[in-house]
């Protein structure tokens, strides 16, 4: 179905569309005009060979009159259940537009396009400051537990330099000078900022886990949640296995906790290696060990020598988050969208697992980069 303007068109991705979608995304997101084939494959896979694969719910792009891709935004499916209901999700991410000053109305145009979809919830977690502003015009606000983005640094002098390299890359000449000042710092006063556990004692022990292991213990803990994906295994598999894949970001950790009497009561998956800014991709739990869960994170990610470690929104973390040295700010923005306003009272209250790998952060497309 064609949605028309009097210059362009919004019309259904088809898969002859990927590698104009591919380099409009390499201009927006990478500031480059090399398209790797290696990007096209992955679109092709996320957006065509998705598990949850709905026909229903094809991602968008603008089409000038020409013919020419002038904007995006990608849908990828999602399965959700609540109190028993089965329901229809869809995810929007990625939303790019050609030259967006001479076009101020297309993002707007590509957002409404989607959420005229059938889905029973249309959710983003990945919506940047100019995003948010279109979906803001929609009178769609974010959520605020949910875009919690959270950074607890280590090592400060390395964290700086590494936050520097993102904006100017010639910054990664003073990683040397920042490794030294670090050293020096674990010696001051300011060695505070390295982890110290709250608790000697912790109920909980969390040990390093296997892929598989991960999965089936967020099997078992995602049932914590009222709002919660419909995983089995083949479809966690392939979430878990596109996320593994995010290599730029360091080596994953998978790891779950137990109690002294065997019990699951927690699992969490990382990102990190030694000198850089490690990032949470998942983390379940029950309700209590929240705190275990939090401090075997960040003293796992302190020993593996990460300069610190970062997160999107997990509001179960949050308090726990909060008492341990933990900064907050708004990088990535939540927004959820339902006809049936009930749907949304998990996400309100926190209680909805639907980021990570139940959300986006999943594709490479977000932190990863391509050859």
């Amino acid at each position: 179905m064609l949605q028309r303007s009097e210059k362009a068109s919004v019309r259904d991705l088809e898969r002859e569309d990927l590698p104009a979608v591919a380099q409009l995304f390499q201009k927006t997101f990478r500031k480059s005009e090399h398209t790797p084939p290696s990007l096209v494959a992955h679109l092709h896979e996320i957006l065509f060979a998705h598990p949850w694969q709905d026909s229903d719910l094809p991602s968008k792009i603008l089409v000038s009159e020409s013919g020419q891709i002038q904007g995006f935004i990608g849908v990828f499916p999602g399965r959700l259940e609540l109190g028993g209901r089965s329901l229809r999700a869809a995810f929007a991410g990625s939303l790019m537009v050609e030259n967006p000053e001479a076009n101020p109305l297309a993002g707007a145009r590509l957002i409404r396009a989607f959420l005229a979809g059938p889905q029973d919830l249309s959710l983003t977690e990945t919506a940047n400051a100019t995003a948010l502003g279109m979906w803001q015009k929609l009178s769609l606000p974010f959520d605020v537990g949910y875009s919690l983005n959270w950074l607890r640094v280590f090592r400060p002098a390395t964290t700086a330099v590494r936050l520097m390299e993102k904006n100017v890359g010639a910054a990664r000449v003073f990683k040397p000078m920042a490794s030294v000042a670090d050293m020096i710092a674990a010696n001051t006063r300011l060695s505070t900022l390295r982890f110290q556990p709250q608790s000697r004692t912790p109920r909980i022990r969390f040990r390093e886990a296997t892929c598989a292991e991960f999965r089936d213990a967020a099997l078992i803990l995602k049932d914590q949640f009222p709002l919660r994906p419909q995983w089995d295994i083949p479809s966690l598999d392939w979430l878990i296995d596109q996320a593994a894949q995010k290599r730029h970001l360091g080596t994953p950790f998978w790891r779950v906790g137990e109690t002294r009497a065997g019990g699951l009561v927690g699992a969490y998956a990382y990102f990190g290696r030694a000198g850089s800014l490690g990032w949470l991709l998942q983390a379940l739990c029950s309700p209590d060990a929240a705190g275990d869960l939090v401090e075997d994170l960040f003293a796992h990610a302190d020993a593996a020598g990460c300069a610190g470690l970062r997160g999107a929104g997990h509001p179960w973390l949050t308090p726990e988050l909060i008492t341990r040295k933990t900064s907050f700010h708004g990088r990535a923005f939540y927004l959820a969208h339902a006809r049936d306003q009930s749907l949304l009272e998990p996400i309100r209250l926190g209680r909805a697992l639907i980021s990570g790998l139940a959300g986006e952060s999943w594709m490479r497309l977000i932190g990863d980069s391509f050859d």
